[in-house]
């Protein structure tokens, strides 16, 4: 009786606590999903819904789900949404020979998303978006499609620069080969007036290839002085409207003819995938659901049309002015803010002129300093004012552009000497050797850029000593889209900002690709090379105090921080770990269910990260 007694009491207990707000908080708590908007990849008009109709069709990428194709038709504004049932998003868009609507996927999360033909067809939309299949088992993108003389389907692919192809008329898919032993991208495609095909090649360094589909033979036509120029990664190939193949290289455009390439300064304009028979034109499609028709007489109309989303994926998030948790969803890039105080969230929108992600943030002195690919773009955002995006001076927020050579991906992004903001970068497609920019807040310029100050090396982790005045950066061997690493290993190095010059530059761990993130703890800097290899460097010493081995799995880029505590914190991609400063032994705190994909915040209630679209926290433990 006494027993039971007490087992009444602790439920009455922990009803009451819970009453009063005491329930234990999960260990990984859901904060939602900061963006419903969908990335936007193509537009184009096809056969309608019903029969003798055009309708418009946008294809739209997404993380939190597959993608979808959402059909408009123009004349009464009715639309219909279609899911896949694979694929996150897809690039190649086109209307085939069969009057059905065909995509091509690019890599995604799930087996399965990569390099799919997908197929819609307007007659029986109750069969949604069908899978085809996959052509190539090595194909990661099918980026665009042609169709041919012959009836069948050709896509141009990335990782390993294929040509593949679908007949409609049979189902039979084939992988017609590598079409440059050295490249990874066959980006462009068009078929010639001959029937033979067209492959815009890059991105280290820029052909033409023509495939032959009576023979199966291909070949390469873009000669040697369109092909030597170290910024001519890649050639461009299209069909214009009058049945001509048109190449893009070196600045100049290309007539394709039976006795070869020869420049011209009339191209015809590309054929259209967004013009209806009776001339009217779709542009300007945007992924809040609006898009404009022009008629053939100049005038315009605005329409629009609704989707339901499912989530954008999160590409990073960090903290910043007013306490809030800040992030990026990758394409469409879309700036979001967490409330943790308030519980809430809120998507403002695009902070640039570029729409892939924002790949680091710094709050400095309340203002948001944002850096986006492509390009390193540079903005930045006081989100105590109203949100009022361009480039000019009273805009917020303000876009200044893309920092300069070597910057593409800035992954990372610190303070520094003079209080002025070091940015590392990863280089631009088919290139080697990034870039570590100096930008000055106070006057909102780039005042340095330090290309290849690791050759051929991208900058990818930073951190600063003030005591010194040196900033301790991390390098990658990885190189833009489309490049092979030529540098053995990964480098730590240190920059004197008074000297401008490198005073260290050594492979901690020699045979190590990466050194993906830096923290000072004191007069220690410590870094994690590789996967979770923990290596010590001692400031004053000039020395590395440990090298170890952590055993705890994949560390994220820039996902280790110091907490208030004295402890270190970080992120695998299925944990959260705390490394202890003083005796480095590491402790797994929590192993996640899901996928961490990426970080990197922490505040008074836990840590902060990305799970596909959603927002998550690893709640502290209660003392």
């Amino acid at each position: 009786m006494r027993g039971e007694i007490a087992v009444v009491l602790i439920l009455i207990a922990g009803i009451a606590g819970r009453a009063l707000g005491q329930e234990e908080k999960p260990v990984f708590e859901s904060l939602g999903k900061p963006v419903y908007k969908a990335g936007l990849m193509g537009t184009l008009v096809g056969p309608g819904l019903k029969p003798g109709t055009e309708w418009v069709y946008f294809n739209f990428r997404q993380d939190g789900g597959k993608l979808f194709l959402v059909a408009v038709d123009p004349e009464t504004g009715e639309s219909r949404q279609f899911q896949s049932p694979v694929g996150t998003g897809a690039w190649g868009f086109m209307v085939g020979p069969d009057d059905r609507i065909y995509l091509g996927t690019h890599e995604g999360p799930d087996p399965g998303d990569s390099g799919q033909i997908l197929v819609f067809d307007p007659k029986h939309p109750e069969k949604e978006i069908q899978v085809v299949g996959r052509p190539s088992e090595t194909e990661t993108y099918i980026w665009q499609f042609t169709t041919g003389l012959d009836g069948k389907i050709y896509g141009c692919t990335y990782g390993n620069a294929k040509l593949v192809s679908y007949d409609p008329a049979t189902g039979e898919l084939a992988d017609l080969g590598v079409m440059d032993d050295t490249q990874k991208y066959t980006r462009n495609i068009c078929t010639g007036p001959a029937g033979r095909i067209y492959l815009g090649v890059g991105y280290g360094r820029a052909n033409v290839i023509r495939y032959d589909p009576k023979t199966g033979k291909h070949e390469s036509i873009l000669p040697d002085e369109y092909r030597s120029q170290p910024d001519q990664t890649v050639a461009s190939v299209y069909k214009g409207v009058d049945g001509n193949v048109y190449v893009q290289a070196s600045g100049k455009t290309l007539l394709v003819g039976d006795e070869g390439l020869a420049e011209t300064d009339t191209p015809a304009t590309p054929v259209s995938k967004t013009t209806f028979k009776d001339g009217r034109v779709v542009s300007d499609a945007s992924l809040d659901g609006v898009y404009t028709i022009t008629y053939p007489d100049g005038t315009t109309e605005q329409k629009t049309f609704t989707y339901a989303g499912a989530g954008s994926g999160i590409f990073m998030v960090e903290n910043g002015p007013l306490g809030r948790i800040y992030g990026s969803t990758a394409m469409p890039l879309q700036l979001f803010w967490y409330d943790p105080a308030m519980g809430k969230s809120e998507n403002p929108g695009n902070p640039t002129d570029v729409d892939g992600e924002i790949y680091s943030m710094l709050d400095h002195n309340g203002i948001l300093y944002l850096c986006a690919y492509p390009g390193s773009f540079l903005s930045k955002w006081d989100p105590t004012q109203p949100w009022d995006y361009g480039t000019e001076p009273g805009n917020n927020p303000r876009g200044f552009g893309r920092l300069g050579p070597g910057h593409l991906r800035p992954r990372a992004m610190i303070h520094g000497p003079g209080d002025n903001i070091y940015i590392g970068s990863y280089p631009e497609y088919g290139k080697l050797g990034g870039a570590l920019g100096v930008w000055d807040p106070a006057e909102d310029k780039l005042i340095e850029n330090y290309h290849h100050l690791i050759k051929n090396q991208a900058i990818v982790s930073l951190a600063y000593d003030p005591e010194t005045g040196l900033v301790f950066g991390g390098s990658s061997t990885t190189g833009g889209g489309g490049t092979t690493p030529v540098e053995p290993e990964a480098k730590f190095f240190a920059f004197d900002a008074t000297q401008k010059k490198l005073v260290l530059e050594e492979a901690p761990f020699p045979g190590e690709q990466d050194i993906r993130t830096l923290v000072r703890v004191n007069r220690r800097i410590f870094g994690i090379a590789g996967a979770d290899n923990l290596f010590v460097y001692d400031i004053d010493g000039k020395a590395y105090a440990e090298k170890k081995a952590l055993g705890i799995g994949s560390v994220l880029d820039c996902a280790m921080r110091l907490w208030a505590d004295g402890q270190l914190y970080g992120l695998t991609d299925n944990s959260v770990f705390r490394l202890d400063p003083k005796t480095c032994e590491v402790t797994v705190l929590a192993t996640y269910d899901g996928h961490i994909r990426c970080g990197f915040a922490m505040d008074k209630h836990g840590i902060y990260f990305g799970d596909r679209a959603t927002l998550m926290r690893y709640n502290w433990p209660k003392e």
